[in-house]
């Protein structure tokens, strides 16, 4: 019986491992395509400039979203078993500190994560298939750039756009303020209460960075402020 709780233990640190190391290359992306995205608040030019560059790029796209999608299905494999697992057991499936008090976020994981699958399927429909909001979808500036700016501006002037794009940046701040300090768990970078009371907080203001920078976008449209 211990030689099979322990098996177990050892096969879910395993799985947390994968889990954690596409975790990390997914909020690589998110910082890195948030990066693109500030370049909104410099005006239509660098934005579209920035649109043209990737667009001009195929092949540096395409490889690079062959790799995010399968760590995105290796986050999602991963994330699916040690649920199931962690149901089964009736335990939260870390070895360090079993005890840890839970919180709203690390209950939400699953929630938070499915949230974030329907929003990453929506915004591709949206900005990239041109699937939500067809009519600013296309167009072309006085470079003959599409107009990625006008878009973004076109779109979220509508209320039910921005309500939902907050809504679903809500989701992913609750994810990532969890999951930042649970991969640091799983490598055991904090084991103590000193440092698992730092990576809790880091975990906070990284999300809440990270979240509030995307926000800026739809909100400074839809209260006019650009």
């Amino acid at each position: 019986m211990e030689n099979n709780i322990l098996g177990n233990n050892y096969s879910i640190v395993g799985k947390k491992i994968f889990l954690g190391f596409s975790g990390l290359v997914l909020l690589g992306f998110i910082v890195g395509h948030l990066l693109g995205n500030m370049t909104f608040f410099l005006g239509a030019d660098s934005l579209n400039s920035y649109a043209y560059f990737l667009h001009n790029n195929k092949p540096l796209v395409y490889t690079a979203r062959v790799f995010l999608i399968v760590n995105l299905f290796i986050h999602l494999y991963f994330s699916i078993s040690i649920t199931n697992t962690n149901m089964k057991a009736k335990q939260i499936g870390y070895i360090v500190n079993n005890n840890l008090r839970a919180t709203f976020a690390s209950k939400t994981m699953i929630y938070s994560g499915s949230l974030i699958l329907v929003f990453l399927v929506y915004h591709l429909c949206h900005f990239t298939l041109g699937w939500i909001d067809s009519s600013a979808y296309g167009l072309h500036d006085s470079k003959n750039r599409i107009d990625v700016y006008g878009m973004v501006h076109h779109s979220f002037s509508n209320s039910f756009i921005s309500l939902f794009y907050l809504f679903s940046l809500t989701c992913l701040g609750l994810h990532l303020s969890h999951a930042f300090f649970s991969v640091c768990q799983t490598f055991s970078i904090v084991n103590k209460d000193v440092t698992i009371a730092k990576a809790q907080k880091a975990g906070r203001l990284i999300s809440c960075v990270i979240v509030s920078c995307y926000a800026m976008i739809p909100l400074s449209v839809f209260l006019k402020i650009v």
